[in-house]
């Protein structure tokens, strides 16, 4: 069976994976890395910065 993870927002399929056994296709949702990035969701790693304290 082909499983298709399709973003919730942009419609795109983001990943794809098989499992042995079975026959036919399924579609998943949920929301791509893109996607969550730009609203806010996951976090984009920033390096050299450091953070100020008083």
């Amino acid at each position: 069976m082909k499983i298709y993870h399709i973003c919730e927002i942009c419609q795109q399929v983001f990943d794809a994976s098989e499992v042995d056994g079975y026959e036919g296709t399924v579609e998943m949702q949920g929301i791509c890395h893109e996607c969550s990035v730009e609203m806010g969701f996951a976090e984009v790693p920033i390096t050299g910065l450091r953070p100020y304290y008083h």
